[in-house]
């Protein structure tokens, strides 16, 4: 990459590029990050959005709380059986949307630590309260 390519205005957020400067050579060069100047709102805004719709399934009870936050973390329930040292079968069981309310204690502290959040944000979300 040229020099002159690699410029982005983003204070926010500062990468190092490695470019071809005009003598040839390259060399390491601190500028914005051309991402996050271009596309971090519009992943915000689908955020967002994706909370929102998650947020309606919930009080229509098509899922529930632990499925909001595997979806939102982008965890398939292989990986958030094994993060959560919980038996897959057993985490299937916990998603269906009748069954939070039999998930133990316990069951949901580990939860919370996977999706690093408190045990409480989980069950404020089962609630309709969280954000």
């Amino acid at each position: 990459m040229k020099e002159k390519d690699g410029i982005s205005e983003c204070p926010e957020q500062q990468v190092i590029l490695y470019v071809e400067k005009e003598d040839g050579k390259y060399e390491a060069m601190q500028t914005g990050s051309y991402i996050s100047a271009n596309y971090l709102d519009d992943y915000f805004l689908k955020r967002g959005n994706l909370e929102k719709a998650l947020g309606e399934k919930i009080n229509r009870g098509e899922i529930n709380a632990i499925e909001y936050y595997m979806i939102l973390e982008d965890l398939t329930l292989s990986e958030l059986a094994a993060r959560a040292g919980i038996m897959k079968w057993i985490v299937r069981r916990h998603l269906k949307p009748g069954n939070f309310s039999k998930i133990s204690e316990s069951a949901i502290k580990k939860y919370s630590v996977v999706f690093n959040i408190t045990a409480d944000e989980i069950l404020k979300r089962q609630s309709g309260k969280g954000n």
